[in-house]
């Protein structure tokens, strides 16, 4: 019987200094990140074992041909499901060549041929289903005068489509040659639903698709419709280049019913949330692993403007094993859009944390406790570097050594960590083997670091 314990999500202000005084603030900037608002994409319920109509069902929407700042090639575009079955494995064959009609695509031997074969960023379209593509080409090979894209297989298929919206999205121009689409996916059926693939487009004001990408930042599997904590829906980021033109955006989901979801009782708790001397946002906390089994997890964060507008999200694979009835920290940090743009961050009220019930799973190899020695901490402002060696007393081969370093406040709240990862230089780490490590920890810049106190842990792969 799969467990349906509902987990703890950490739901509170965000402040942009120390979170002593225990309210939020938000700042209004100077000028308003762009905000495309456009209806909120579904996935309808698909229909299976339908006869396949003539191949012309499926059909190129649109398609688009652009340099990014980068000097990147890129062939975008839609392909669309008009006929009354599922459809995947689609192929599609893309043409690129010079001013003098001759192809600029190669082999891996550097030969001349004519096309190339690739694949649209979801793998399976529902009737009136849509997935954006892209084909990407080195510019310093050559000079694209035209492009074609052409459908050159698919194939028949089954699908339960879990019925899936977007609420809370904008579009944002980085200033830098991108967008960042951020929004989030909420699950509006009865059942839980699994997330296949996601992806999100630029359009001009025709609908026509002018840059696109996909994105794994995101809660893979999402409770039903309703559920106490928030757990039906998840926050999402995809970027893209700027190719100019854009006016509108679009969600691209493709997710199904799931029956077979393991949620394991597991509580996220954060606390401490800050923005470090660099400018970067941390989510800082604990996950507990309440079940009898170590597992593997992944947690899933969003930062959200007062109007629960989406402003960015992250996801990161927690460093070391959960053990049983053990809490083992996490730090979120890694936010592209808002870590990039003052005039983002300036506008985080909220966020939210949630585990991602299908990246957790047990722990399939053994792991082993170490202890570090000679543990000296340099503090450099906000900036403190621990140092020290680990030796392998394990008795056996490791294949790696992860060190979390941990900053605690004077009432032993946890309020920073970071941590690194120690390889083999040959095959693995003997037993017996010392090996040094260096972490930086990056606490907020603002804090009153009276009474703070320092630990780490090691933890040791078996090879």
């Amino acid at each position: 019987m799969k467990h349906k314990i509902a987990l703890y999500s950490a739901v509170v202000a965000l402040v942009l200094s120390v979170l002593a005084c225990g309210t939020s603030t938000v700042n209004t900037p100077t000028s308003q990140p762009t905000v495309v608002n456009t209806p909120t994409v579904v996935n309808t319920p698909t229909v299976v074992d339908t006869p396949i109509t003539p191949t012309s069902a499926l059909v190129i929407n649109s398609s688009n041909a652009f340099v990014d700042s980068n000097g990147t090639y890129r062939v975008v575009g839609e392909v669309g499901n008009n006929s009354s079955t599922v459809l995947s494995s689609i192929e599609l064959t893309v043409e690129i060549k010079d001013v003098a009609g001759n192809s600029l695509l190669k082999d891996d031997n550097g030969n001349i041929k004519a096309n190339e074969i690739f694949y649209p960023m979801l793998n399976t379209l529902g009737p009136g289903d849509a997935s954006p593509f892209e084909y990407t080409f080195d510019t310093t090979k050559g000079t694209p005068a035209s492009f074609n894209v052409t459908i050159t297989g698919q194939a028949t298929s089954e699908a339960n489509r879990a019925t899936l919206i977007s609420e809370n999205v904008q579009l944002v121009d980085d200033g830098s040659g991108g967008y960042f689409l951020t929004g989030e996916l909420v699950n509006t059926g009865s059942q839980w639903a699994h997330i296949n693939s996601l992806a999100g487009a630029g359009k001009d004001d025709s609908g026509k698709v002018l840059s696109a990408d996909w994105t794994l930042t995101y809660v893979t599997e999402l409770a039903p419709t309703g559920d106490a904590n928030s757990r039906d829906r998840t926050p999402f980021e995809i970027d893209f280049p700027n190719p100019g033109g854009v006016t509108q955006w679009q969600v691209y989901p493709d997710g199904d019913v799931s029956d077979n979801v393991t949620d394991y009782p597991i509580d996220v708790n954060v606390t401490n949330s800050y923005f470090d001397e660099f400018g970067s946002a941390h989510l800082v906390g604990w996950i507990t692993n309440n079940s009898d089994q170590p597992l593997d997890s992944w947690v899933v964060a969003g930062l959200y403007a007062a109007d629960n507008t989406v402003l960015d999200s992250d996801d990161v694979q927690v460093p070391v094993p959960l053990k049983p009835g053990e809490a083992t920290p996490f730090n979120i940090s890694w936010f592209s859009n808002v870590n990039s743009n003052p005039d983002q961050a300036s506008l985080v009220a909220i966020y939210t944390v949630n585990y991602d019930p299908f990246y957790t799973y047990p722990t399939s190899y053994e792991f082993v406790d170490l202890s570090a020695t000679g543990n000296t901490v340099l503090k450099d402002g906000a900036t403190w570097t621990f140092n020290g060696s680990v030796t392998n007393t394990s008795g056996k081969n490791l294949s790696s050594i992860t060190v979390l370093a941990m900053v605690m406040d004077a009432q032993n709240n946890l309020i920073a960590m970071e941590y690194t990862t120690i390889y083999p230089t040959g095959d693995a780490i003997a037993a017996g083997e010392t090996n040094t490590y260096s972490v930086s920890v990056y606490l907020d810049p603002t804090a009153d670091v009276t009474g703070f106190t320092t630990t780490t842990v090691v933890v040791g792969d078996v090879k």
